[in-house]
């Protein structure tokens, strides 16, 4: 791990274990019966209308989905290349740092594969939103801390700042990242790295990528900030901290424990003093993590390709000869065997039946929202089902009205994934107009006042009965693999709105 270790290049093993990661993801969109992600169909919907930024997020990754729409299509294969590049690249990229910390082969391999199995990367190289590329920034801007540590080179902070910038255009929380690095850098007495000019250029670059949406943020009253704070109070479910270590493991995957764990133990003693201020920057973040008793194990877990490249070299470096090769054979069997088993329950590769008697036999129970607790299978891929199946129900119900009905008719809703799946299928299906209002989609409103019919879907029908002249319920979607709000969902037709909803839209506003 010393600055002067050279260390031949050795890009076969990073990217062979890359390619190995893009296939399976890549194959994952094909598994029936998941489709599109919850998320997936409403960040197509913003991905159709342009924007410096939107309620949920800046504007990086939706500006890529609009890209990607144009060259391909909307269709799973399609809209999930990138996070799969994503996710094989951030592999690559550990594989760089690793070879920087003087690892040796099988050092490279232990590294890489400890990322590629980690679950929490397979749920977000598997559907597409911003947490897809923020691992990938995130282990480059580790890369250059690295270089600028071995180099003792500020100049570095450079790349930093870009890299920061493009991190904060993708998502707003990357700052947490920032705050980390540099709180890493004070307690680790590493101060000559902050006090100096390239930080403050590598600052301004952030700031200057990172402007059109603080301005778009300014113009729009900093809706963003509602949101963060709605969701927080509203959506995750308080964990202890105990469960919130537990999951870290969970998450990351047990298999990798004794791997990342090492660099961790390793930055403690004199030979890791050099990069210590990672280790107070995983502290630090775990703090946030238990002080904000988090659900979202996620919401950290960028932090670990640096601890699996340097456990991997600490390992190597430390080990007597008698047991280095030993040891570092056993963990690779033992990673390969974690990620096979663990694989299927966070990216879609076993059909429902399948995957909920896996999961009984493994014994694991992750609930990471409220309102989607205990489901027969998690989450992040029981959202992948039934959306189209919702949108022929629909269809059905609009076509069954009467011709001089239907050209007064359109679809409303209280949540965006079902507005985005509404309005995905609708052009197939001869669906009208979908207005909603949860997030962005709120801002895409409202409807007319000439609409007389409106088709409700994911509505509090006890809240807006008494607004209409007569609510009928026309339809029930069942899904029963389906998270629990969209197990049994019904669809309404609501008729004579007693009320102008251009001028009430604003009260109805949901941001979460």
């Amino acid at each position: 791990m010393s600055p002067n270790v050279k260390v031949p290049v050795r890009l076969p093993i990073p990217l062979a274990l890359s390619f190995v990661l893009f296939v399976l993801l890549m194959f994952s969109s094909f598994v029936k019966p998941y489709g599109f992600f919850i998320d997936e169909v409403y960040f197509l919907s913003c991905a159709r209308r342009p924007a410096w930024g939107y309620i949920d997020q800046p504007p990086l990754s939706l500006a890529l989905l609009a890209a990607v729409q144009w060259l391909f299509g909307e269709n799973t294969f399609a809209v999930r290349l990138l996070p799969a590049l994503s996710m094989a690249a951030t592999v690559f990229v550990t594989g760089l740092i690793t070879r920087r910390l003087g690892g040796g082969p099988f050092s490279l391999l232990l590294a890489c594969l400890g990322v590629m199995v980690m679950p929490v990367f397979l749920i977000f190289g598997s559907f597409y939103s911003m947490n897809a590329f923020e691992p990938l920034i995130w282990t480059g801007v580790v890369y250059f801390v690295v270089k600028m540590v071995q180099d003792n080179d500020p100049r570095n902070w450079l790349a930093i700042g870009i890299l920061s910038g493009i991190g904060l255009q993708n998502k707003h929380t990357f700052v947490l990242y920032g705050f980390a690095l540099v709180i890493g850098i004070l307690i680790s007495g590493r101060r000559r790295l902050l006090f100096n000019r390239w930080i403050l250029w590598g600052g301004l670059a952030a700031f200057v990528i990172l402007l059109p949406n603080l301005i778009w943020q300014v113009a729009n009253g900093f809706p963003s900030l509602e949101l963060y704070r709605n969701s927080f109070t509203g959506k995750n479910i308080e964990k202890s901290p105990l469960q919130i270590l537990t999951e870290q493991i969970i998450f990351v995957n047990p298999a990798t424990f004794p791997l990342w764990f090492a660099g961790v133990i390793a930055l403690i003693f004199r030979k890791g003093r050099d990069f210590r201020l990672m280790l107070y920057a995983y502290l630090f973040l775990m703090a946030v993590m238990i002080a904000g008793q988090s659900s979202r194990p996620d919401r950290i877990a960028s932090i670990y390709t640096f601890f699996m490249a340097f456990g991997a070299v600490a390992m190597e470096h430390t080990l007597k000869k008698a047991w280095q090769r030993g040891v570092q054979v056993s963990l690779t069997v033992v990673m390969l065997a974690g990620g096979v088993l663990l694989a299927p329950v966070f990216a879609p590769l076993l059909p429902p039946d399948r995957l909920k008697a896996h999961i009984a036999w493994l014994g694991l129970k992750m609930d990471i929202e409220e309102g989607k607790k205990g489901e027969p299978i998690p989450q992040w891929l029981a959202d992948r089902l039934g959306w189209r199946e919702l949108a022929v129900e629909v269809a059905g119900v609009y076509h069954a009205l009467p011709p001089a009905e239907r050209q007064h008719a359109v679809i409303i809703s209280s949540n965006y994934g079902h507005a985005g799946a509404l309005e995905l299928y609708g052009p197939e299906l001869g669906l009208p107009a979908v207005y909603a209002t949860h997030n962005a989609f709120h801002t895409w409103g409202p409807p007319p006042d000439s609409v007389k019919t409106y088709i409700a879907v994911a509505v509090n029908i006890e809240k807006v009965k008494s607004m209409f002249d007569s609510v009928e319920k026309a339809a029930v979607v069942f899904c029963p693999d389906c998270t629990r709000p969209q197990r049994e969902m019904p669809v309404y037709v609501l008729r004579g709105p007693k009320f102008s909803v251009e001028k009430e839209w604003k009260g109805f506003r949901i941001y979460g």
